[in-house]
């Protein structure tokens, strides 16, 4: 679904704090290719864009970090995100309008032990105009910052958690789907490889073994993650963190990302990761497969990765890559600095040049002293890593209605 353009601008438009040096060269970025890129320096302060404090003040919650039972049944308050997959360990800025949703998080807020300040968080997509789809495989997050600015808006900061199932066959005739309960799942542990296989004494072989081995897997996927992009801070840790790690910040859209949120073991998860990193080139438009980007050019603007979740004035999440360059696009408007989701620099809405798609946005510094002096971010639901061979074919009609069904739970 292309987003009609009053709606795509997702950040407010005020030409009163447009920086006057950034508007004299608007007029070059149009059609950009972004070949005048600077490189990253070690001394960037990337602290300000994963606090989120385009929100304001926020004040941190104590105490949580209580982790649910695997099977353990549950009624959390559900927030549905249109194109936003949500992983275990990523962070979820909320901007609260509409009361109903303040009312769900003021629930969660209020709730008893086990459950005070969760909320379960599902994937929404739009197939066709008026068609929503809910996905079934979800994650719970934990509420950790919070302000109240008035009445009417809430901001929130929250933090993924644990994997959830959502079980719509449990709702009763009229009930809404906010009232289904969920399920707590958890991937299976790693397994190690015996001694006796290394020794050939086994039953399994020792190719067998190495099959299914996460540890093995986990060193491939950070060695090819290194070598596609070799000056991102890679998380180090075990094989089920790296999974959810890479799965937030490889270039991949919206519906891929799902399939790695609902893949059941760790050692599916990174297969997929690794199979996923061996055949990546390019980024292309979802719409009309234009080429936009390179998968080499993914830039890490905060400490948590390369890809993040980031919240608009009217409350729209967005999720997105940044990037150092992207190709092929329309910059439309004057670089504005007021509500930039990166402190410092000033945004201007891209769109693609091929078929207008919103695909996100250019950011340039205001200051000449921060570094890069401008890159890309890209809302995933607007891109794809697929070649447009592979995107047909995973979208055909039958295949599609067959992984509808699989996501329903059928």
């Amino acid at each position: 679904m292309q987003l009609p353009r009053d709606t795509a601008r997702s950040l407010d438009r005020s030409d009163s704090n447009t920086d006057a040096d950034l508007a004299d060269s608007a007029a070059d970025r149009n059609t950009s290719s972004g070949d005048e890129i600077s490189e990253p320096g070690p001394a960037q302060d990337l602290t300000g864009q994963t606090r989120h404090t385009y929100l304001g003040e926020v004040d941190d919650l104590e105490g949580g970090g209580i982790v649910l039972d695997t099977g353990q049944v549950c009624h959390l308050p559900l927030i549905p995100l249109e194109g936003v997959v949500l992983m275990p360990g990523d962070t979820l800025p909320l901007k609260v309008v509409r009361r109903q949703d303040r009312a769900k998080l003021e629930a969660a807020l209020s709730a008893a032990a086990p459950y005070t300040r969760l909320i379960a968080v599902v994937c929404m997509t739009r197939s066709d105009p008026g068609a929503v789809h809910l996905h079934s495989v979800g994650c719970t997050a934990e509420i950790r910052q919070i302000s109240r600015q008035d009445d009417a808006m809430l901001n929130i900061v929250a933090r993924g958690r644990q994997r959830l199932q959502l079980d719509l066959y449990s709702l009763q005739h009229g009930q809404d789907l906010s009232q289904a309960q969920q399920t707590i799942t958890a991937d299976v542990a790693p397994t190690c490889i015996p001694r006796e296989a290394g020794q050939g004494i086994a039953y399994w072989p020792l190719h067998v073994w190495n099959r299914y081995n996460a540890f093995g897997l986990a060193q491939e996927a950070t060695s090819l993650f290194n070598a596609m992009a070799p000056k991102v801070r890679q998380l180090q840790g075990d094989p089920l963190a790296l999974s959810y790690w890479l799965a937030s910040n490889l270039p991949l859209e919206d519906d891929t990302r799902q399939r790695l949120l609902e893949a059941p073991t760790v050692v599916e998860r990174l297969k997929n990761e690794v199979a996923l990193m061996q055949r990546m080139t390019s980024l292309r438009c979802r719409y009309c497969m234009t080429e936009v980007a390179s998968a080499r050019d993914v830039l890490s603007m905060s400490n948590e990765g390369t890809g993040g979740a980031f919240v608009n004035s009217h409350g729209y999440v967005h999720d997105m890559i940044t990037l150092h360059r992207a190709t092929n696009t329309t910059c439309e408007g004057e670089p504005e600095t007021e509500h930039s989701w990166f402190p410092g620099y000033a945004w201007t809405i891209a769109y693609c040049a091929g078929c207008a798609n919103h695909l996100g946005w250019m950011f340039t510094a205001a200051q000449s002293s921060l570094v890069p002096c401008s890159f890309w971010g890209l809302r995933r639901p607007a891109i794809t890593e697929l070649d447009e061979a592979r995107r047909n074919m995973l979208w055909h009609p039958v295949i599609h209605g067959l992984r509808q069904n699989r996501f329903r739970g059928s």
